[in-house]
């Protein structure tokens, strides 16, 4: 599905903000709308078009940042706890 495909079906507000998009070249800026899925492949989900919407590319940068930094903190606390219980068992 394309942006224009998206926009005509969901407008020209960003999914995450709900501020209007900039639909006009050069693509790739801050404000710009860019393509976002819901679902992320990464994560195990499979990408389907009912999962797009259209994203400020500030917007779907700053969603992908938190993410991974959620997923860093909890392989770390993961790690933590893992180390914690092999040191009680060597007590």
């Amino acid at each position: 599905m394309s942006v224009k495909a998206l926009r005509s079906t969901f407008g020209d507000r960003c999914h995450w903000c709900g501020l209007a998009m900039d639909f006009a070249e050069p693509h790739g800026r801050p404000e710009s709308a860019t393509i976002e899925h819901l679902n992320d492949a990464t994560l195990g989900s499979v990408r389907t078009q009912k999962h797009r919407r259209l994203a400020h590319g500030a917007c779907n940068q700053a969603r992908n940042a938190f993410r991974m930094d959620a997923e860093r903190a909890f392989a770390a606390w993961v790690a933590e706890r893992v180390a914690d219980a092999a040191a009680a068992q060597d007590r």
